[in-house]
């Protein structure tokens, strides 16, 4: 986990992810004390205790001791880089984008373009696979924002813009052509392709194999879906 996270950390900087707190984006913890490496190593074992904590907790069951417990340092330690266990969760969020190269190539693409009908499931499948890279706090985030955690809510809408502006301009282009109705909502219509990728790819690893009901066939139908709402359908 230590690994997977430092690396996120160093290649994550894309300006997609949830900005940090304006202190600790300057390399101060919260006592206004410049981090050396030293602290930079301290804060990041805190973060990936955090997330592996919370693969098996819930953010509410989670305590300040446990987090210390579970990195081998003290409450005292997690007080001096983090306000409490959710300031944590927000941290491990800047490093975990829902964009990516791949997925930005794909949608750079004309989808509209003969030839180009396979990019929607492309665009699908890349989308979940990112996202379950980062599955336990991304599940955190999205139930502590429904719960009306405005910190939560922020971060993930955050998250969500890049595709949603790029979603938002092929829908555009669609309509200009004809392939999409005019009277739809062109940024309406991709939030929900963004929601509906969002659940699918949260639930979709963990459903049952049965009445014709797989993560396979649920992804090749949300294709379906993505192609019709792009106007990439034929």
């Amino acid at each position: 986990m230590q690994q997977s996270l430092d690396r996120s950390m160093n290649d994550n900087n894309s300006d997609s992810m949830a900005k940090p707190d304006p202190v600790m984006r300057q390399g101060y913890n919260q006592h206004g004390q410049k981090i050396g490496s030293k602290g930079e190593r301290t804060r990041n074992t805190l973060i990936a205790s955090t997330v592996e904590l919370l693969e098996t907790h819930g953010l509410r069951d989670v305590s300040v001791a446990d987090v210390a417990r579970r990195a081998r340092t003290s409450p005292a330690t997690f007080y001096v880089y983090f306000r409490d266990v959710a300031d944590v969760v927000l941290a491990a969020l800047e490093y975990a984008s829902q964009t990516s190269p791949e997925l930005e190539q794909i949608v750079a693409q004309d989808w509209l373009a003969t030839g180009n009908e396979a990019c929607s499931r492309r665009f699908v499948d890349s989308y979940c696979e990112l996202w379950n890279r980062h599955r336990t706090i991304f599940r955190v985030r999205n139930m502590a924002a429904e719960q009306g955690d405005g910190r939560f809510y922020a971060a993930r809408m955050s998250a969500a813009l890049p595709l949603m502006e790029v979603l938002t301009a092929k829908i555009e282009q669609a309509q200009l052509t004809g392939l999409v109705p005019i009277e739809l909502k062109p940024r309406s219509c991709a939030g929900t392709v963004l929601m509906m990728l969002e659940r699918l790819a949260a639930i979709g690893p963990v459903t049952r194999k049965d009445d014709d009901i797989s993560y396979e066939s649920l992804r090749a139908a949300a294709a379906h879906s993505v192609a019709l709402m792009i106007g990439a359908f034929r």
